[in-house]
């Protein structure tokens, strides 16, 4: 009894000693996915914005009768940072149909900038009498240079008279020597329209105190203010 009961506590003795050394039944892990890197999107490179080419800009055109015809105006501005050079402007004649009737071109030697000058060019008596006139600028080269003014207008007043009209510019010379200026006044209404005006080249002698220059003008009516433009032509 004794060995028997021996053996069977060996028994149960190994038993646990089996039991013990198998490793504990675990609970798997879940296989984490593999995190893919993400992509970075590449940096635009900034595309610096066109400096916009210079242009001028026709502010008005105008007309007025003459003995001879007509006479037309056209005042251009130049709002760009350059200096229009040899600025060649071309004003139509348009009929009651919209028909171009005629052609007239004229140049203005310089516009600074930010500054406007007006041209005036004569246009004889056709069949047809025009109902209104158009301008563009048909070329024009660009320096960006700033070149001397020579002679600027510093005032312009209208001079009432009911036989011989005129304006008389105010001119300053503050250069060197002589200049020879190509002068245009042009007489404007309450609503801003173009009424008549005039022009000559004159010669300013240098002097701080100016000149008065007297254009004679063409009016289809009293205007309400007149404009003086010169440029130096040599």
């Amino acid at each position: 009894m004794r060995i028997r009961a021996g053996v069977v506590g060996f028994c149960v003795a190994l038993a646990a000693i089996v039991s013990a050394c198998q490793p504990a039944n675990m609970t798997p892990s879940a296989v984490q996915p593999t995190k893919s890197p993400v992509a970075q999107r590449p940096t635009p490179t900034p595309v610096p914005t066109p400096t916009p080419a210079p242009a001028l800009a026709v502010e008005k055109v105008g007309a007025v009768a003459t003995p001879g015809g007509f006479t037309a105006f056209a005042v251009v501005n130049n709002p760009s940072g350059q200096t229009a050079m040899a600025v060649s402007v071309q004003i139509a004649a348009i009929g009651p149909g919209g028909q171009v009737l005629n052609r007239r071109s004229g140049t203005i030697a310089r516009i600074g900038p930010g500054h406007s000058e007006a041209v005036a060019l004569a246009f004889p008596v056709g069949r047809t009498l025009p109902t209104q006139f158009s301008g563009s600028v048909a070329s024009v080269h660009w320096s960006a240079d700033a070149l001397a003014e020579g002679a600027e207008v510093a005032n312009t007043s209208f001079l009432q008279d009911a036989r011989t009209p005129s304006v008389q510019v105010h001119l300053v010379n503050s250069g060197q020597r002589a200049a020879r200026v190509a002068v245009t006044a042009v007489c404007w209404d309450g609503a801003g329209n173009i009424r008549g005006g005039g022009s000559r080249t004159v010669m300013v002698g240098p002097d701080a105190g100016g000149h008065d220059v007297v254009i004679e003008v063409a009016i289809s009516t009293v205007p309400a203010r007149c404009d003086g433009y010169g440029v130096t032509v040599s």
